[in-house]
């Protein structure tokens, strides 16, 4: 009785990982350039034969079943806002901007493209962090005059060349706050950069209040049948004594 009561503790355990990911999607609906994730389990055996095979995944367990949740990164496009900013930009198509961490040599990865110039005119993101060229250097504007970025990413100044946005690949990215992601870089991305715009996050509300009321109809499931368990626990220890 006890292993189907595991069971169902698991399922409960998922559905409110589950609920996390996408209150934190909703949480972020109007967070410029956020990424949704969507969650995904899976249930499976302990053990794969007998207790105390040797391909057994754990030996000496007594319990039934295991579980395993996941988050992936939904990369699809957000839709575009014009914004009329010369330093906003978007990107259309695949590609993360580089801008610096808190840490020394510490690079995150953003498709935030709300940048702006600090006292000292380095470009920086809307949180304030510099953001990085190709060399992997800040970026710095210092001059007066029409700043035009083109598709590449090339930062011009009254038709001298400025500094040109790092724009690259990241495998497998997770959120570190906000629109932030970190992960590995994979190479240079084939993006195109739109100026005077920015992207919007791609959460589709109405689809996350869909997927807290499924979530929450299989969570209150699990807990119903966790009381049943118990309750017929109760009633069997009950009886035993009545007997003895």
């Amino acid at each position: 009785m006890y292993k189907g009561m595991y069971v169902a503790m698991t399922g409960s355990v998922l559905r409110s990982q589950e609920l996390d990911t996408i209150a934190n999607n909703l949480a972020n609906a109007s967070t410029v350039g956020y990424k949704r994730e969507s969650f995904s389990s899976t249930m499976y055996a302990v053990q794969s034969r007998n207790q105390g095979s040797p391909d057994s995944l754990y030996p000496d367990a007594r319990i039934m079943a295991m579980h395993s949740g996941k988050t992936f990164m939904d990369n699809s496009v957000g839709n575009m806002k014009s914004t009329g900013n010369p330093l906003d930009v978007a990107i259309n198509g695949e590609g993360y901007f580089a801008v610096q961490g808190p840490g020394a040599g510490q690079v995150f990865y953003t498709r935030n493209g709300v940048f702006g110039l600090d006292k000292e005119g380095f470009v920086v993101s809307s949180a304030g962090s510099k953001v990085l060229d190709t060399s992997d250097r800040p970026i710095r504007i210092t001059g007066e005059g029409l700043v035009n970025i083109l598709s590449d990413g090339s930062i011009n100044q009254n038709n001298a060349a400025v500094g040109k946005l790092k724009m690259v690949t990241v495998g497998n990215p997770w959120h570190v706050g906000g629109s932030l992601v970190s992960g590995t870089e994979t190479g240079p991305a084939r993006g195109e950069i739109v100026q005077g715009t920015v992207e919007m996050s791609n959460v589709n509300p109405m689809l996350e209040m869909v997927g807290i009321i499924n979530a929450l109809r299989e969570y209150e499931v699990s807990q119903k049948v966790i009381t049943n368990f118990d309750t017929l626990t109760q009633r069997a220890v009950t009886d035993i004594a009545k007997v003895g």
